[in-house]
């Protein structure tokens, strides 16, 4: 119940006052008050922001994948490191291309059998890691290879202290497996010993 006292009209009057000094909110985030033209700059910045974070965010681009013909010519020139079994059964690159290796093999007093003749064994490493490389040559550096049939023939002896002349082809190269040939001469151009090799590819 109004007092007695209390005039009808001041109720009126101090409703429309406080609507004055206090305006009715905007609506959600107040963009439905503001003009077109500001609404548009509005959201093409924070478009804008959307996309810079984006592409701050966004992961960088991979590097292409090193191929085995580049490491083998880094090896070549002397950039990497050859790898164990080259200094233990002394091998050397003296030229690579896409499919076909050729290295020095030089036998040492470490490589003789009782008898005092080059082991045979020797031949067969050199032939084996030939071949492996001419396939290597034509793969990616990370995919993972290994031999599963060597076939050595032996046609005249290697004397110790002798440089030979190992080369390797790559015949025929699947998805799963690669077939090279790889033979050992003379510097005189003799054949020494040669091979055909198996081997199996397994893609990562």
């Amino acid at each position: 119940m109004r007092a007695h006292n209390e005039h009808p009209g001041r109720g009126l009057r101090a409703q429309r006052k406080m609507k004055r000094t206090h305006p009715e909110p905007l609506g959600v985030q107040g963009q439905e008050d503001r003009p077109v033209c500001q609404l548009h700059c509005f959201r093409l910045q924070v478009n804008n922001i959307d996309m810079k974070d984006a592409a701050e965010e966004s992961p960088p681009a991979e590097a292409p994948a090193i191929s085995g013909l580049q490491v083998l010519q880094a090896m070549q020139a002397g950039r990497i490191e050859r790898s164990s079994i080259a200094h233990t059964m002394p091998m050397q690159l003296t030229s690579v291309q896409p499919g076909e290796v050729c290295m020095t093999v030089t036998p040492d007093a470490r490589h003789l059998n009782p008898a005092g003749m080059v082991h045979g064994g020797f031949a067969a490493t050199c032939l084996d890691g030939a071949a492996a490389l001419a396939l290597f040559s034509a793969l990616d550096a990370g995919t993972p290879y290994s031999t599963v049939d060597l076939n050595v023939k032996y046609v005249r002896p290697l004397v110790a202290g002798i440089g030979y002349v190992a080369t390797a082809r790559l015949l025929e190269k699947t998805r799963s497996m690669g077939v090279c040939n790889a033979e050992i001469r003379g510097q005189d151009g003799k054949l020494h010993a040669l091979a055909s090799a198996t081997l199996m590819i397994k893609p990562a």
